[in-house]
């Protein structure tokens, strides 16, 4: 259990009254969360995220530890498709004897958001080719199992966002994919990457959904940090987006050819725009 506050003290009665209900124990700051390590600079103020000893594990679970390194988690212009997947049953005899499903599960707690998104649409009918890009996620995880995030003070306060998206990228539904990664203290808190729930008819349209994806969280982690007193309670989340036309858009709610097929529920970014 991770418990944090803005008091001490507040926080020792909690462990105290745990402790009156519970068998438990105070292991003091926390070094563990998640697969996570947490290492500390005091003198510097800085917080850092690894997941070094989990990655090597999942290698060697693998036999992926003593490959070579990958610059990239998936290979460049590599597009998997249903159309690959086995469609005979030798195809499918060939692949029944390859963990696809595990493989897939150890990514998640990597925490590369995009790369386990694509993979993880095959797991009911895996191709040889799934396989290669998940092994080929391995491979840049030899290379980089020992990055992690740097929290430091950061003189712009509050939480910054930063969104993005892929236009019908899916070659099997046409539905494209929002992108979006919040900072607060120059590390980043969150990050997404997934394919949207509807089907978008335009690059405008298709910016929009992930911008108002995008504000509701923003919303959520600027009252948390209002919260823990870490910004003011007037400081707004700034979220920053490529498109001059959904700037546009978000600032002026007026309908027209590039916003009238747009569900009513993603205009809630209407009323997060100052």
């Amino acid at each position: 259990m991770l418990l944090s506050g803005r008091h001490t003290e507040e926080l020792a009665e909690l462990v105290w009254q745990l402790w009156l209900k519970f068998s438990m124990k105070d292991l003091g700051l926390a070094r563990r969360i998640l697969e996570m390590k947490i290492s500390r600079n005091c003198n510097r103020q800085q917080l850092f995220l690894s997941q070094t000893n989990y990655i090597a594990r999942v290698l060697e679970r693998w036999n992926m530890h003593s490959t070579k390194f990958a610059s990239t988690p998936l290979p460049i212009n590599l597009w998997l498709s249903q159309r690959d997947c086995p469609t005979s049953g030798l195809e499918g005899e060939d692949m029944k004897s390859v963990s696809y499903a595990p493989a897939v599960s150890s990514l998640m707690y990597t925490m590369i958001a995009h790369v386990v998104g694509v993979v993880s649409r095959f797991m009911h009918n895996t191709s040889r080719s799934d396989w290669n890009a998940v092994k080929h996620v391995f491979t840049y995880l030899v290379g980089t199992k020992d990055h992690g995030i740097l929290f430091s003070p950061n003189k712009t306060s509050g939480v910054v966002g930063y969104t993005d998206s892929d236009f019908a990228d899916c070659v099997d539904s046409q539905k494209s994919t929002t992108r979006y990664c919040f900072k607060f203290g120059n590390g980043a808190i969150s990050w997404k990457s997934k394919l949207q729930e509807c089907t978008t008819i335009s690059a405008t349209e298709v910016e929009y959904v992930a911008v108002s994806d995008a504000a509701k969280e923003a919303l959520w982690f600027s009252q948390l940090a209002h919260t823990f007193r870490q910004v003011d309670s007037d400081s707004a989340p700034i979220i920053y987006r490529n498109s001059q036309g959904v700037v546009a858009l978000s600032k002026n709610p007026v309908h027209h050819n590039a916003s009238m097929y747009i569900d009513v529920w993603y205009h809630f970014v209407w009323d997060c725009v100052i």
